[in-house]
């Protein structure tokens, strides 16, 4: 058979331009890709959608040796005879709400979906040509009902609601309100997705029952669940909507968090999307900004903790009725954190939960070990 150079038919980044997916013809087969943007780690995914070929009774090794993408043989498949390809206007995908999935769409009809599991243990996703578990496909089954269809109308919702023309002056206000009403009227707001989608921002706080005490919070992280949550929880909602509250003891000698803290928030506040994971208890992450109050040890990372925090971080709700969790900065020392990687997290937190606001970072602090 002549060569055909490999075309791409239709392509698209997702919302949040952390994942680009698209559906190529080689001349033999039509596939669904989906490729990071940012996070080399991410290898690209695949997703057999049809063979344009009739399909062989075996698989050829030789597929595998010229790196073509394999056809699926003819007990695998709907139309053994092969069919033919897809027009670009008769395409569309719905993103997954983390923006690491995707269904891919043909006139109405949800014909693939490609979900955010896979590459794992050799899944690939669903397709209405697969008749059976393959290669590269496992078969779609009824596109209208079902966990996947749930799933995809979900998302569909999802972005409805994100196009709304007043939708992040609710979703600001719904937090802002919450933790003024935890922690008083906010004193400074700065604006933190720069001008990229999801919208987000980073308010301070000065709480009149914490004399001393400045609180940073995000706020929108948590109107999008983030990714890959489902792959380590299975009640993954619960967990899926975060804000990241940073707290600090005011220096005898002044305060200088303004220097650091909104910048170092404010590097990890689009993570999750950008980097196609999520921000959890007991995660860690390295200090970009150094604290310049640090008076007896060198903090080297920022540990996230739910297990330490105030009365008043409880009981906010997303627009989903799912729960928020905020989830508090504090940073640590090397040693400290080769502790968690030895023992976990917990370990450290038991031994925090000893001082008074052990949620609320001081410069000045000794260190736990």
């Amino acid at each position: 058979m002549e060569s055909v150079t490999p075309r791409i038919i239709y392509q698209e980044a997702n919302p949040y331009s952390s994942f680009t997916a698209f559906l190529e013809n080689d001349g033999r087969t039509v596939y669904l890709y989906l490729q990071s943007e940012h996070n080399p780690e991410i290898p690209i995914k695949s997703l057999w959608i049809r063979n344009l070929l009739p399909a062989p009774k075996s698989h050829s090794e030789n597929d595998f040796k010229d790196g073509l993408a394999p056809l699926l043989i003819e007990e695998e498949v709907f139309h053994p005879e092969g069919q033919p390809s897809f027009r670009e206007d008769e395409i569309h995908f719905i993103w997954t709400e983390e923006g690491d999935g995707v269904g891919l769409f043909i006139h109405e009809e949800l014909y693939a979906f490609l979900p955010p599991w896979s590459g794992i243990k050799g899944f690939h996703g669903y397709s209405k040509e697969a008749k059976i578990d393959a290669i590269c496909a496992s078969p779609l089954g009824d596109s209208g009902h079902g966990v996947i269809a749930e799933r995809i109308e979900s998302s569909r919702k999802f972005w409805e609601f994100r196009s709304e023309k007043e939708a992040w002056n609710k979703i600001q206000k719904h937090r802002l309100d919450f933790l003024e009403n935890s922690f008083g009227t906010h004193e400074k707001y700065w604006s933190a997705d720069g001008g990229k989608f999801p919208q987000l921002g980073i308010a301070r706080f000065r709480p009149e029952q914490y004399p001393g005490i400045l609180v940073y919070s995000t706020i929108g992280m948590s109107a999008q669940n983030m990714p890959q949550v489902e792959l380590y929880h299975k009640d993954y909602l619960r967990y899926a909507r975060s804000e990241v509250i940073f707290a600090i003891k005011i220096s005898d000698d002044g305060d200088r968090s303004e220097s650091w803290i909104p910048h170092l928030i404010g590097e990890l506040i689009r993570y999750p999307w950008n980097m196609g994971s999520w921000l959890g208890n007991g995660h860690t992450i390295l200090m970009t900004r150094k604290d310049p109050d640090a008076l007896r040890l060198n903090f080297t990372s920022i540990v996230l903790t739910n297990e330490i925090s105030p009365s008043e971080t409880k009981g906010l709700l997303a627009e989903d009725g799912n729960p928020v969790n905020f989830l508090f900065g504090l940073p640590i020392t090397e040693e400290e954190n080769f502790l968690i990687k030895q023992e976990g997290a917990s370990t450290l937190f038991k031994m925090m939960k000893s001082e008074k606001d052990s949620w609320v970072h001081d410069s000045e602090r000794e260190s736990f070990l």
